[in-house]
């Protein structure tokens, strides 16, 4: 299975989240998401969201990361593997505030 980063700069925290989302299986809702990001972006939002379809690892790799990530005694570790299938929202808000402080989790099944 291959993964794919979604990355969560969290000024207000003061945390940087890799999410490592299953792209297998997930491919046309991630692309969506990408852009629905691009969107944003357009619009004139500085996101702190970084999606990054072109670099799939694989998931021994994301295992090693996860199992070595740091935790800052924050909301999460500084990497987490999310699995399952990915349904993307139709809209993620001005700023992609549905993402924020983790929300890509609740589109995980």
């Amino acid at each position: 299975m291959k993964f794919i980063r979604l990355r969560e700069m969290n000024d207000w925290e003061g945390e940087l989240w890799n999410f490592w989302l299953q792209l297998d299986g997930n491919e046309d809702e991630l692309a969506k998401l990408e852009s629905l990001l691009a969107e944003q972006r357009r619009l004139g939002y500085d996101l702190p969201y970084h999606l990054h379809l072109t670099f799939p690892v694989p998931e021994d790799e994301i295992d090693a990361l996860v199992e070595v990530a740091e935790d800052y005694g924050g909301y999460y570790p500084r990497d987490m593997k999310v699995t399952g299938k990915f349904t993307c929202p139709d809209e993620i808000g001005e700023e992609g505030d549905a993402l924020y402080k983790g929300g890509i989790f609740r589109y995980f099944k």
